[in-house]
């Protein structure tokens, strides 16, 4: 033990830095509020309406109890907005504290689920958190919505609501065709498809069917027409898509396996990528960065790390997409999945090597587009 060199002594991060924390649980209608002072007691809860009277009334009656530090609002984009955008625009660092970590909270503490339970669990996230998120996905200084962020987001989910109903009613369709009496079924095409053979379908020779074949056929045809519309609609949306991406001067889609549904989905859930540490910080965000799982490590010994399941889910899928192609059409890729496995990796070891390259490849071209996006806007 002697012989050992010792550890050096690392500083202790505070957790808060002085002065009152700020933490709301929003709803359609009201909130409750929580104000903490500097050492975690709970000064007062309230429940306010969600206006413009509501939200005047909640900032003077935190404030009366001394300066706030920082204002946690629990979903700051989602039910909170309006609040969060009042409380910006008034000039105070607002923080989005994710809802699944005053959730966790709760089960780990079995302390039951009320709105002023939920309040104080939102302020004392953000007391315990510095590096809390900024409201709207912002760093650097910006404050409030961004424009084009939100037409992105706008688009991307109602693209996202297009292709799932599309999907459902393909499904539906599918099993009516299948329900279908035999001498229907043989003259439509021998293919999997399902638009080739309901568009066969609406040229059929009119005929007298019994009831049942009568429904099936009138819904295949209702069918037939909103998935054409359905189509439409998400040509428009990929295209306002793909022009907002150019907006954002995005140069993701160069990137081999990202189109621009992939290019959507990351531009919305990063937003702006200063707001992390670094690639670091953002493979802690999207899951790709291995949990570290040792024992009893002395000096010098390796750290064992472990699958990290936590993160944004829909990012880390994103990477996988772009994994899963990258492996059939990049040799770079293929390089550093073949050499994880000549080191001993398991296939889906080496796949989350490839993923966690892959993350630092977005993060560097998501931070070289915004320094282009702000030169050319200066």
């Amino acid at each position: 033990m002697g012989n050992k060199k010792s550890r050096k002594p690392r500083a202790l991060a505070a957790v808060h830095d002085g002065g009152n924390v700020f933490g709301a649980d929003p709803h359609k209608k009201t909130l409750t509020a929580t104000v903490l002072d500097e050492r975690g007691g709970v000064l007062a809860t309230e429940t306010f309406r969600v206006s413009g009277d509501g939200h005047r009334a909640t900032e003077a009656w935190a404030l009366s109890f001394g300066p706030i530090t920082r204002w946690g609002i629990e979903g700051a984009s989602g039910l909170g907005r309006h609040t969060a955008i009042y409380l910006i625009g008034q000039g105070h660092d607002v923080r989005d504290v994710c809802p699944t970590r005053t959730a966790e909270q709760s089960r780990r503490r079995r302390e039951g689920k009320t709105d002023a339970l939920d309040s104080v669990r939102v302020a004392r996230e953000t007391q315990a958190d510095t590096a809390m998120p900024t409201a709207f996905k912002r760093a650097g200084g910006d404050t409030g919505p961004d424009e084009t962020h939100e037409l992105l987001s706008l688009w991307h989910k109602a693209r996202r609501s297009i292709l799932k109903s599309r999907q459902h009613l393909l499904n539906e369709a599918e099993n009516l065709l299948g329900e279908l009496p035999e001498e229907l079924r043989a003259a439509l095409p021998d293919t999997a498809a399902v638009r080739p053979r309901l568009r066969v379908l609406a040229d059929r020779v009119n005929r007298t069917w019994d009831p049942a074949t009568k429904l099936r056929l009138r819904l295949l045809d209702g069918h037939r027409t909103t998935i054409a519309e359905l189509d439409a609609q998400d040509k428009e949306a990929a295209k306002a898509l793909k022009e907002l991406a150019k907006q954002a001067r995005s140069t993701l889609s160069e990137v081999c396996g990202i189109a621009e549904r992939i290019e959507a989905e990351l531009l919305v859930e990063v937003g702006d990528p200063r707001r992390f540490t670094g690639e670091g910080g953002f493979a802690r965000f999207n899951g790709t960065a291995p949990l570290p799982a040792s024992s009893a490590e002395g000096d010098g010994e390796p750290v064992r790390h472990r699958l990290n399941r936590g993160g944004n889910r829909r990012v880390n899928a994103c990477l996988h997409r772009i994994a899963v192609t990258q492996l059939r059409c990049d040799p770079r890729a293929r390089k550093i999945y073949d050499d994880s496995r000549r080191r001993g990796h398991t296939t889906k070891e080496a796949m989350r090597v490839l993923k966690r390259h892959l993350s630092d490849v977005v993060y560097r071209r998501m931070t070289r587009d915004l320094k282009a996006r702000r030169a050319a806007s200066q």
